[in-house]
């Protein structure tokens, strides 16, 4: 029950990281000049949350093997 939790935890941050990153990708639109280094924030981000939204489904899979086995 904990690494579900535990899984649900970590994709609900993965998911507010992609959407901070998204956020921050609109914000910057509507500014005049824009840093590159700016944008490469907003889509590391992005990244990150993606790579926790991948590590809550290996989580989640690796349970699901778990209980079968």
């Amino acid at each position: 029950m904990r690494t579900t939790i535990l899984a649900f935890g970590i994709a609900l941050v993965g998911l507010i990281m992609v959407a901070v990153g998204v956020w921050s990708l609109l914000v910057l639109q509507t500014e005049e000049t824009v840093l590159l280094a700016d944008l490469l924030t907003a889509m590391g981000t992005i990244a990150g949350g993606l790579a926790m939204g991948g590590l809550a489904q290996a989580l989640r899979l690796l349970l699901e093997i778990n209980r079968k086995g």
